[in-house]
This record gives C-alpha cells, sequence and structure tokens, in this order.
C-alpha cells in the first residue's frame, strides 16, 4: 500500500524509472517501478487534498495542485519547493500541463469555466481563454502544420481547439451529449479522443475535427465484443465515466479508465459494429464523411480584393484562394467584366495577362489562382476594375481539363440549360501606385521568372540541408541558386560537357545532391552520369561513367551509404559505389517491360527501395537481391514517380501514374488503401513533406499542384 490515505493521482517519470502518487491527505510519494521500493520518504505536497500532478517533459520539476495554490517542485534539490503561484480565482483546478514547445509555459483547466496559461516568470497568469461555460475538466497541447493548438474539454458536454498563438478559440466539437471528462492527442495517430462522462470514447480528426469514429463498448466480458476491439481489459466492467486517457506508444492505441475498469483500445483494429468482426479497417485511412452544400455559395474565396501594387516595366502578381467546401466537384471562371483604358496603347486592352482562368476544384480543397498583370509603362496611374467569378457543381461533366476557354463557356451554357445554379461572384482588382523601395521583394513567381528559364527547364534538385537548388537548363547549362537570398544572381554557373571535354554540350536530364560530399551528379541522355564538385570558387566536372547504353531515365542516392542507383532506357537497373571508384556493384534483374520512371530509397529500411515504370506497375526491391521483392499492380497507365512517408509506425508509398490518379500503399499489406482521384491531369510528380508537414504534394502534367492532408487525403 501506497499511503494510508486515498491514492488520488499518480505519474509516470519515465525518465527516472519513478512513478509519482499523490494522496487525498496532501502526501506526495515517490516510488522506483524497476527495484519496487519507495525512492525517497515521503513530503507533504499541501495541506489539503492534491487535485492535479504533472511532470515537465524535459527540467526535474513537478507540478502539484491544492486548494488555491500550485507548487513547483525540483526533485535535483532535493525535492525542494521552488517556487508556488497563486490562483485569484474560486474554482479548483482540474487539469495540470506543461507546454511540450515552450519549457518555462504550463496551462491550467479550472472549474471556474478558464483556461489559464502561465509560465515560471510570474506567480500570477499571463492571461485566460474564455469560451467554456461550465467546469474545464481537461486539456492536451498538439502540433498541426507547425501551429500549437491545445484542445481543452469542459462539462459543457464540448471540446474547444484553441490556437496558441493568437489565444483563440478556433473550433469547437458540440457531437458529444455528455461532460467531457478527459482529452488527449494520439501522436502516432494524428487523432484527438475525447472521454466523456457517459463511458463514450470519440476519436476526431486532428486535421480538419470531423469525428472519425465513436468507441461505446457494451459493458460484458471482452470475448463478446468482436475480434480486435478491446484487447486487454482490467478489473471488473462497470458502466461509469471515462476518467483517463494515455497513449499507448508501443502500438497505435490508446489507454482509458471507466468506471473500475481499464480498457487498452487497439485503434487499428476497431471496427464499426455493423460491419464484420473479421473485416480489417486500415489504419490509414481517407476522411469520408459528407457535409450538405450550402446552395447559396459554393466556393469560399480569399481575399474579395485583389491589389496590385504598379512598378514601372514590371508585372505584378496576387493570389486567389478559392476553397471548395462542398463534397461534389466545382467548375470556375474568371473574367474580366470590363476593359480599361490605359496607356498601354491605342486600343482598348485588359489590364490583366492571364485571365480568363477556368478549371475545376476538388471536393473539400483550396484551388490557389495567381493573376498576373502586364508590365506596367513608366508611369501608371491608379485604377481598378470589375472581375467576375462564375462556379456551378459541374457533376460528371468534363472529366478531362478543358481544352480552351470555349468548352468552359459552353459547360456553363449547358449547366444553365439543364437548371443548375451558376454563382456569380463580383471581385474588384485594384491597381495602385507605390513609392520605390530600395530592395525588391521577389515573389515565387518572379523568382522563377528571374532565372530565365523560359520553357528550357530540363530539371531542378533541392539540397537537403541547406536553401540552395539545382537547375539546368537543355543545353547542360547548370545553375545552383539560393532561395532565401533576394539575390537574382546565381550562387554557381556551370556547363556539362559529354565524357567531361570541352567539346559536345550534355543534354542533362537529371540532376542530385550529394551532400555529404558537396557533389552534385549530372545524368545525360547519352548514357553517362557525370560528377561534379562544388563550394570552392568554382564548380568542377571531376569525372564522368557510361550508366547505361541510353538517356538515364532515374538517379538517386542512398542517404548514409556511398551508393547512387540509376535507371536508364533499355538497361536494368544499375547500384554504383562512389568509394570504390564508382564501380557499378550489382545489377539488377530487367523485371519491368516498361522504362523506369522513378527509383527512391526507402528511409525507413537501408536496403530497400522502390520502381515506378511505364508498364503500370511499381516495384519493391532489397540491395541483397538482384530479384525485386514484390510488385504493386493497380494503375492502368505508366507509373511516373512515387514517394515514400509514414504514418504513425506504418510504412506506405504514394505513386502518380497518367491514369489521372495517385494511390497510397500499405507496404506491410502489400495493397493500395486509397486512391486519390480528384485529378484532372497525368500526375508528373510526388513528395512528401513528412515528419515536418503533413502534406502529400502532386505535380500534374498541366501546370497544376495538389496539396493533401497526409491523414485523411482531403
Amino acid at each position: 500500500m501506497v499511503t494510508l490515505s486515498a491514492v488520488v493521482l499518480v505519474k509516470f517519470i519515465v525518465r527516472k524509472q519513478w512513478f509519482v502518487a499523490g494522496a487525498g491527505d496532501g502526501f506526495i510519494h515517490i516510488y522506483n517501478y524497476e527495484t519496487k521500493r519507495q525512492q525517497v520518504p515521503s513530503f507533504t505536497a499541501h495541506a489539503g487534498k492534491l487535485t492535479s500532478l504533472a511532470v515537465h517533459p524535459s527540467k526535474p520539476y513537478l507540478m502539484s495542485w491544492s486548494s488555491d495554490e500550485m507548487n513547483l517542485w525540483d526533485w535535483d534539490k532535493a525535492w525542494e519547493c521552488t517556487q508556488t503561484f497563486k490562483c485569484k480565482h474560486s474554482g479548483y483546478i482540474c487539469q495540470v500541463m506543461f507546454n511540450p514547445k515552450n519549457s518555462n509555459s504550463f496551462v491550467t483547466a479550472s472549474a471556474n469555466h478558464m483556461i489559464e496559461v502561465w509560465d515560471f516568470d510570474s506567480p500570477q497568469c499571463k492571461y485566460t481563454l474564455s469560451g467554456h461555460w461550465d467546469r474545464v475538466n481537461c486539456l492536451d497541447f498538439f502540433t498541426h502544420d507547425n501551429q500549437q493548438y491545445l484542445i481543452t474539454g469542459s462539462s459543457d458536454c464540448s471540446a474547444k481547439i484553441w490556437d496558441m498563438h493568437s489565444n483563440m478559440c478556433t473550433h469547437t466539437l458540440h457531437a458529444s451529449m455528455s461532460p467531457v471528462m478527459s482529452v488527449m492527442f494520439h501522436p502516432n495517430l494524428q487523432v484527438l479522443i475525447t472521454g466523456l462522462e457517459d463511458g463514450t470514447v470519440y476519436l476526431w480528426s486532428s486535421t480538419n475535427f470531423r469525428l472519425e469514429r465513436i468507441i461505446n463498448p457494451p459493458v460484458i466480458e471482452p470475448p463478446a465484443w468482436g475480434f480486435g476491439w478491446l484487447y486487454n481489459i482490467f478489473s471488473s466492467p462497470v458502466s461509469e465515466h471515462v476518467w483517463g486517457l494515455a497513449c499507448s506508444m508501443q502500438s497505435e492505441g490508446f489507454v482509458f479508465g471507466r468506471g473500475e475498469t481499464v480498457a487498452m483500445v487497439d485503434v487499428s483494429n476497431v471496427n464499426n459494429q455493423e460491419e464484420s468482426s473479421h473485416h480489417s479497417v486500415p489504419q490509414i485511412r481517407a476522411d469520408t464523411t459528407t457535409q450538405l452544400i450550402d446552395n447559396s455559395v459554393l466556393l469560399e474565396v480569399h481575399p474579395s480584393d485583389l491589389r496590385f501594387p504598379l512598378q514601372p516595366h514590371k508585372s505584378t502578381t496576387c493570389s486567389l484562394d478559392l476553397t471548395n467546401h462542398t463534397y461534389e466537384r466545382v467548375a470556375f471562371r474568371l473574367v474580366q467584366k470590363n476593359k480599361k483604358s490605359h496607356s498601354f496603347g491605342e486600343e482598348e486592352d485588359s489590364l490583366l495577362s492571364n485571365v480568363p482562368i477556368y478549371g475545376f476544384i476538388a471536393s473539400g480543397s483550396t484551388y490557389t489562382l495567381v493573376v498576373t498583370t502586364k508590365e506596367w509603362p513608366d508611369q501608371g496611374e491608379d485604377t481598378s476594375l470589375d472581375l467576375l467569378l462564375q462556379s456551378s457543381i459541374s457533376g460528371d461533366k468534363f472529366i478531362v481539363p478543358f481544352e480552351n476557354e470555349t468548352e468552359c463557356v459552353d459547360l456553363f451554357e449547358e449547366l444553365k440549360e439543364m437548371g443548375n445554379v451558376v454563382h456569380e461572384l463580383t471581385l474588384k482588382a485594384v491597381f495602385y501606385a507605390q513609392e520605390e523601395v530600395t530592395r525588391e521583394i521577389i515573389s515565387a513567381t518572379k523568382k522563377v521568372d528571374a532565372l530565365g528559364f523560359g520553357n528550357s527547364l530540363v530539371c531542378l534538385d533541392a539540397h537537403p540541408t541547406e536553401t540552395w537548388i539545382l537547375t539546368c537548363k537543355f543545353f547542360g547549362d547548370v545553375h545552383m541558386w539560393d532561395l532565401v537570398s533576394q539575390e537574382k544572381k546565381a550562387l554557381y554557373s556551370f556547363h556539362v560537357y559529354e565524357n567531361g571535354d570541352r567539346g559536345l554540350s550534355a543534354t542533362v536530364k537529371f540532376l542530385k545532391f550529394i551532400a555529404r560530399k558537396r557533389w552534385f551528379l549530372a545524368g545525360a541522355d547519352d548514357g553517362f552520369i557525370h560528377v561534379c564538385t562544388y563550394g570552392t570558387e568554382i564548380v568542377q566536372q571531376i569525372m564522368s561513367f557510361r550508366a547505361g547504353s541510353s538517356s538515364v531515365t532515374a538517379m538517386t542516392i542512398h542517404p548514409t551509404q556511398p551508393y547512387v542507383l540509376s535507371s536508364a532506357y533499355e538497361s536494368p537497373i544499375r547500384l554504383w559505389n562512389w568509394e570504390e571508384g564508382w564501380q557499378c556493384t550489382r545489377t539488377f534483374d530487367d523485371e519491368h517491360s516498361g522504362t523506369v520512371r522513378q527509383i527512391t530509397f526507402n528511409p525507413k529500411d537501408a536496403n530497400c527501395f522502390a520502381s515506378a515504370s511505364e508498364d503500370q506497375t511499381v516495384k519493391v526491391w532489397n540491395l541483397d537481391s538482384p530479384k525485386s521483392s514484390y510488385t504493386l499492380f493497380g494503375h492502368l497507365a505508366q507509373v511516373n514517380c512515387l514517394d515514400f512517408f509514414a504514418h504513425g509506425d506504418q510504412q506506405y508509398l504514394i505513386s502518380g501514374s497518367d491514369d489521372l490518379t495517385a494511390r497510397i500503399w500499405d507496404l506491410e499489406n502489400r495493397v493500395c488503401v486509397y486512391t486519390i482521384r480528384a485529378l484532372m491531369a497525368p500526375v508528373l510528380s510526388v513528395l512528401c513533406l513528412l515528419p515536418d508537414h503533413p502534406y502529400l504534394i502532386i505535380g500534374l502534367k498541366d501546370g497544376t499542384l495538389h496539396l493533401f492532408s497526409s491523414a485523411n487525403f482531403r
């Protein structure tokens, strides 16, 4: 027995192999769970009952709360109380939590309906978050898109999402009909979990806050619950409140306390009650929740006014975001309502160079238009014009992109004749003079123009640690640029020649950094790979070797070993070792019946790589064998690109194809778990930004980029 008084709180201190027990008599007891002995003598933390404990994630601190004060204890100082925090409100503290992103900050949930934010520099709270109208029982931090948020649960039967940068409530979860007693963010699953007083557990997406699953197991013995739902139970089942939630870091699951029961739930195997008990639910799945269409608004438009600064002899740009909140595909067309006379010439002309703009917006996605002006003369005058944005649900019309504006106009006319509503919104484009600035800020589109690519850009690569990119024109001109610098001048410029001599220019097809050697590789259409060194005042081509009988079609660099994989037309995949004089150390069987378009190493498995081919397949290989490990079938046209990504502890692969789809593959089960179909052109490139950003980026042949959530593929 830990204490003669009731134990009301327990916390692990994992880095010390301790657990802490807080008692109703105000005592704190510390035990070593390896030796099963009490670590230090018990001490009195408060005169009354303890109501909350929190362990600092990195510092030797324990926070305790009782009555109207919080005490900070330092175990490196023999459990000395180093600071006391005073609360002015009348409600007691229900939970204390340290901020994982700010080691000097913590947050409290209070019975007086408030959330208070504190730091160690002051005994008083810094500010409060107001919004709940009943007791705040629980809270937890989580991060989305590098932005920190807080989720709080209350007896008002709601959970709220707070933006910790703006200190505003951004979303309220209203689905529950019972007080929210526990909340938790599961980092592996990227879900928010709320436990209710009626014993129900809700799982929410942390990206769009949609309700994904409800767990309300019957109060009977586990075997009758169905395969895989609840895989362990302790004590006797009693229908009562969910009083606690904890993350099970060794699995895709979590633990919750319910009455006298402790339940461990494997989320990856949780099935809907109406499904067969033998149906396997993938760990990663799309958000298939639908919503009602507001017939008055199809697209959310931001901003409503487009502002273009007048800069002599320059074109300027402004971005316009169109967000489709419906579950249907929406066609749109942006046109100029009225023409303006100006000093471009004698005839009346448009001020904008790329309007009209037209296309389709997939369900639940945002389409960013970059509206561009023509170059301004020496002197421009302030003016404005009206733009008309048309939108309508397109249904199954035009499953391929518009060939021209006429097709778009015809579609809107046809939709009107069919009785479909065509929404029209007037936007204002404002052109204004601005004072000349001493240093020009280059927008993304202008920065590309400044590089002088025109239509001749063949390939590029980004440095893994620096803000540098490599680019190459068609006839072997390689440039290295700093994306952060506002300078338009390249860091290095270099010309690649065939066989390294100064004769014929090489037609470069691929560029790859080898950052740890300060090299880059240029794969050419004559089958040669050219090795170049950078970092000195000049770039030097130090050697060349033949990788295939014809054009190089793919290259990739091993993340840790001195290996390069290459493929070429009518040639197999080969492995090269630069520490052995660029010797080919393995040739893989020519199993693909079509040209290999991309090869990529698996970042989770140093011996594994995958290849995408024109034969409509993806093959997964191991460096130890010349034969492929297995093949992924499913695409209906050539596969152009692929990339690995992780969700939780599970490894996945995304592939893009000429069949206008991208597919998500579960590599453990070797099956396609989702197909992204809301694309209007062949997929030429895919990129995963994980772990820093939960996005899958898909580049299409029509020049558009699509960003999808890696959690639910919206």
